[in-house]
């Protein structure tokens, strides 16, 4: 009897565990914005704007970071470069912070939600 109360007890702290760490980053669109400075960084690609939002609490919100790690870089990069080029307004998505120089900042998803108006 005690192992199974033991047990139903670890399953529910474990299910609440998962849930709380699946929904702190769930993530938000950025707000549309013009690129007035890009960087490079050895994990991403810097893309700076007056106002950015904050969707995942990061701790800057001077820039958002496209990673090199993600899917559709190349083309998020041209995409962005562009943009910047031409002076284009930018939205996308934003699902979690990235840490560089010991400041974290909000991802910006190269493979869904990346628009240039």
């Amino acid at each position: 009897m005690k192992k199974t109360s033991l047990t139903i007890l670890l399953s529910a702290f474990l299910c609440q565990a998962f849930l709380l760490t699946h929904n702190a980053n769930a993530g938000a669109s950025l707000t549309t914005n013009v690129i007035t400075k890009v960087a490079f960084h050895t994990g991403g690609f810097f893309i700076y704007g007056n106002a950015w939002n904050n969707p995942n609490s990061c701790i800057s919100t001077a820039a958002v970071v496209l990673l090199s790690t993600d899917p559709n870089y190349d083309k998020a990069y041209a995409l962005l470069l562009s943009a910047y080029v031409s002076g284009k307004t930018v939205t996308g998505f934003s699902d979690g912070c990235t840490t560089m120089d010991g400041v974290t900042y909000n991802t910006i998803r190269g493979f869904k939600y990346l628009v240039v108006n």
